[in-house]
Parts: structure tokens; sequence; C-alpha cells
């Protein structure tokens, strides 16, 4: 996602789906947490309970939980790590290393991708595209594919930072011009697209013109591609410096929102019309990392780099239907979802605040400060309790139920 300079420190987290599983930006990949409905911002004036910190070493890398575990990502001396820890102690059950550069830019380097969990299986992709598939429980490798070999895939400027996304028996990058498809149980490549760079964005999942697709957030482009085959379906220019394309796409009503930072800011499209010109453009909806989210017909999310302090970035909110801009709240950066009408927020320096998603305006319901460094990675909500990553290797684990 990372998305930078600071920057592209793409992303990403990982929030959890039900059932045992765990998808990037929550069950409908789009960060709504509604099936979350025990939590509370009401918590003392020292905060909510802290229930444990681990070192995970750096990255940029999310957290995934799954049937009492939680999964992440770091890199220490020279070497990935992939680490299960008990999600109630943050105590460590297993950690697995292959080799793997630190390759430090602008920031301290580290993974960018989150794992993924679907079954018994945890799915990860490293900067330098290295794409595999653990046993969740003990950590033992089933299988590896190395996209920069198999596939000839070339590492974008800030590396590799596709969230995994599983549609049946596929798992979908997003590597080389317009992704990648392997087989989930073997890691074979399916399909393959162009050897060029790629964005950093995940693959989100959609239709178009009648057929399962999936839009990828390409370096210079947006393609919209068929699940199938990957065959290109739509496609709309989107040139931006770097090619630091790195927040998700949105799926609203069958339309694909976008957005990027360096002046390019947000639109609305139709994939299933042969024209490009979009709906609606917002100039100063500049998503950099992180993707808004949608709550009762109204975007909410961050316009302004992640990293760059001395440029100014707000909290807004957007009508999706038309793009204007209802509100706008300065001096906020950082990531967020949603849960039962509340916007749960982690500022890129660790704060934690509760807001309202409305369009009324700006309302805190509540704050606690102190929770990391470069906290770009959304927080991830499961079963009330609030799971944090910063890029300088601290996991948290903030409870939320009330008392």
């Amino acid at each position: 996602m990372l998305k930078p300079h600071l920057s592209v420190f793409i992303l990403l987290l990982t929030l959890p789906i039900l059932i045992g599983a765990s998808h990037w930006r929550g069950p409908n990949g789009d960060g709504n947490f509604d099936h979350e409905t025990t939590w509370s911002h009401e918590w003392p004036t020292t905060g909510p309970k802290l229930l444990w910190t681990a070192k995970v070493h750096l990255g940029y890398s999310g957290i995934a939980v799954s049937d009492g575990k939680a999964y992440t990502l770091g890199n220490f001396e020279g070497d990935d790590l992939v680490q299960c820890l008990d999600a109630t102690s943050g105590k460590p059950v297993w950690s697995k290393t292959y080799p793997q550069d630190l390759i430090p830019k602008y920031n301290p380097g580290g993974p960018n991708a989150p794992p993924v969990i679907e079954g018994t299986s945890l799915y990860t992709f490293s900067k330098q595209g290295l794409v595999a598939c653990w046993d969740k429980t003990t950590g033992k490798t089933r299988w590896t594919t190395d996209l920069a070999t198999e596939a000839k895939a070339p590492m974008p400027t800030w590396g590799f930072s596709s969230a995994p996304l599983i549609v049946g028996n596929r798992l979908f990058l997003n590597a080389n011009q317009s992704g990648v498809a392997l087989d989930k149980n073997t890691g074979k490549i399916l399909w393959n697209s162009p050897p060029l760079s790629c964005g950093y964005a995940a693959a989100v999942p959609l239709t178009c013109r009648d057929q399962p697709a999936l839009a990828l957030f390409g370096h210079k482009a947006m393609h919209v591609v068929s699940q199938a085959d990957g065959k290109v379906l739509w496609k709309v220019d989107w040139p931006t410096r770097l090619g630091e394309n790195s927040a998700d796409p949105l799926v609203i009503d069958n339309q694909l929102y976008l957005s990027s930072w360096w002046g390019e800011g947000a639109a609305l499209f139709d994939p299933k019309k042969d024209a490009t010109a979009p709906i609606w453009t917002n100039k100063e909806f500049q998503n950099h990392i992180n993707s808004p989210v949608l709550h009762q017909g109204h975007l909410y999310g961050f316009d302004g780099p992640v990293h760059k302090k001395k440029i100014k970035s707000h909290l807004r909110c957007l009508d999706a239907k038309t793009g204007k801009t209802l509100w706008s709240h300065p001096d906020l950066r950082g990531s967020l979802i949603l849960s039962n009408g509340k916007l749960i927020i982690l500022t890129n320096d660790g704060s934690l605040i509760i807001a309202k998603a409305t369009p009324d305006g700006f309302h805190q319901l509540a704050r606690h400060d102190g929770l990391g460094k470069r906290t770009w990675a959304p927080p991830l909500l499961h079963q009330g309790k609030l799971y944090l990553r910063d890029a300088d290797g601290a996991a948290t684990c903030l409870d939320l139920l009330p008392e």
C-alpha cells in the first residue's frame, strides 16, 4: 500500500474475517468491521487496557488473527521472520525465517505486505517477490513461488506490497503490469501479465462485463482484468510520480473508486462502459497509502502523504455520489477502519482516535496517544480487541471490551 520516500511503505495491514480466516481489510475487503459489536470507546482517562506488546522487528506488514493466534512479518539482520503469537498473551508460538534483504529506502525497511489466512493456510508475500504458503498451526512450509524468477516480475521501487487476495482456488497478487494468478494449493502460476513494474495496492474483486474480475492499481494505470485468464477488460491511465499508486481501489455500487497522492486526487469510474471519463473527480482527496471507508453514502479518509509533516494533511468526508467534500479536519494523517458507525483512526505517530462517521462534521469520541512510531498499517479489530503494529517492530494489543 506501502504504500514512500518514507512513503510507499506501503501498507499494509490485515484485518480479520470471520470463521477462522483473516483477509485484507475485513470480511468484505472494504475496511468495514460492523460484525464487531462488543467493543466500546468509553475507556478510562489512562486509555484502553493494554493486554500485551511484543517485538516483531522491522517492517510495515500488518497483523492477521485467526483461532487465537496473531500473525505478522518482520525483518531481522537480513532475514524475514514469519511470526505466530498467542493472541491473548502476545507470547511467541512459532517463527520461521528465510533470507530477504532489508532494503531500507527513505525508511528502515522490512516487509510491506500483510499475511492472509484461509482455513489452515497462512499466505505471505515478501518485498522481493517470494510468495509462500505455511501451515498456520505449525509453521511448516507448504509451497513457495519466487515471482521475481518464475513470473519475471521486477520489484517496484519500494518492494512488493500487495496483500494476497484469495478467490476460490486462486491467489491473486499485484505484480507485473496487471497481476499474477497462482493456484493457492500448489503455488503454480495460472496466468501472468507483461513483466513490467507494478503498483502497491491489493487486487480487489468486482464484476465487469458480466464476469468475475479484478481491479489492479498498476504502475501507470488501473487495469480491470478477468479472474479466469487475466485478460484486460477495461483500463484507465493513472500516472503518478514514481508510480506510487498505493491505496486499494473501492467498489461502490458496481463503480470503481481510486485515488493516489502526487496531485492526482480521487475519481469514480464505471468500468462496465468503454469510456474512461470519470463520473466525478476531487483533487483535494489524495489517498496516499490507506484507502477510505464508505458509510451510508459517504467516504471518510485522509488527504495527503502519511510521512511528510511539512505537507498539510486532512481527514475528509466526501459525498460518494458527487465527490463533493462535506467537511475537513486538519492535521490528521494515518489509517482508519469502520465499525458500527464509528471511525477507528490510527495516526502515523501512534494516536488512537474514535470519531463518529457522520457527514455533519468531525466529532471525536475518545483519544489515546503513544502507541508506536510510523504506524502506517491500519488497526485490526477482532472480538473486541484492537491489534496495532508500527514499522519499528512493536506489536500491541488493546482490550476495547467494556468492563
